[in-house]
């Protein structure tokens, strides 16, 4: 019931997904628009983790379809990438070189996506946000850390912070980071240390003492959500934290809110590059 709680409620707002095409040259990036009612609104790219944008039916996952319609109650735009790697094996590679090659392939096809993002007639084009989980989350760090992405603000859901130790790391616009201090598929102490080395007040880290990874999952359509999830994953049951995943969303919106004020400017150490 809850579900369809959450279909009708997307019907009733108006709101529609466009299936779009994003143009990579000889390639392109399948995703999901749902756009604004108002001209100058502002937007937020979502950047699924390893599981994928889809559940077990084919429709959006509840985790992101729930996101994108509390997203549009705020009258943002929304576009959700669907960017698995064309072998999903590649979510649990275990050498780091290849690891970090896939983050670069998503945070090339995020940076895509925000540019396509700036080009739409309703779209404020200096008020782009992500939030990213999981690989998504490690890509949306990977782009932040360049020079000029032209993003608002971001929040990443247990991002695999390993990947980006070992350079001088800082992020181009304020960002929140959640995750579970028991997770063991991305440690949160790697995310510590990455913050340290940043030096900056507006990276912000938030953990949860008793969550795992994939703390946020929708408990009452975990198995068709986990659907694609890496084998190396903990029993389902033991991976959902209600109340993490309650205050983390929370904290989600309140940052983008917050950084979507045209009046809020960057404080704080300003991002380095090399």
């Amino acid at each position: 019931m809850k579900i369809l709680g959450l279909i009708f409620s997307l019907l009733a707002s108006g709101s529609y997904a466009s299936a779009i095409m994003i143009n990579l040259g000889k390639s392109h990036l399948k995703a999901e628009y749902f756009a604004p009612s108002r001209s100058n609104a502002p937007a937020v790219v979502l950047m699924h983790g390893c599981g994928g944008l889809y559940a077990a039916d084919g429709g959006l996952a509840i985790r992101y379809a729930r996101m994108t319609s509390q997203l549009q109650e705020l009258d943002f735009a929304v576009l959700l990438l669907d960017d698995l790697p064309a072998k999903r094996a590649n979510c649990a590679l275990s050498s780091l070189k290849k690891q970090k090659a896939e983050m670069k392939r998503r945070a090339n096809n995020l940076q895509h996506a925000v540019n396509w993002l700036k080009q739409r007639r309703k779209v404020d084009a200096d008020r782009i946000a992500v939030v990213g989980w999981d690989s998504g989350a490690s890509a949306t760090l990977a782009l932040l850390s360049r020079d000029n992405p032209d993003i608002r603000s971001a929040a990443v859901f247990y991002p695999n912070c390993r990947l980006l130790l070992g350079s001088d790391y800082r992020v181009a616009a304020p960002t929140l980071l959640l995750g579970g201090m028991r997770d063991t598929l991305a440690p949160f102490e790697k995310c510590s240390e990455l913050n340290q080395i940043s030096g900056q007040s507006l990276f912000h880290l938030v953990s949860y003492p008793e969550a795992r990874h994939d703390f946020d999952l929708i408990l009452d359509s975990i198995e068709s959500e986990a659907l694609n999830l890496p084998s190396n994953h903990l029993a389902l049951e033991e991976i959902a934290d209600q109340a993490a995943a309650q205050d983390a969303w929370r904290r989600t919106y309140k940052w983008l809110s917050r950084w979507f004020d045209p009046a809020r400017s960057m404080e704080g150490i300003p991002p380095r590059f090399q």
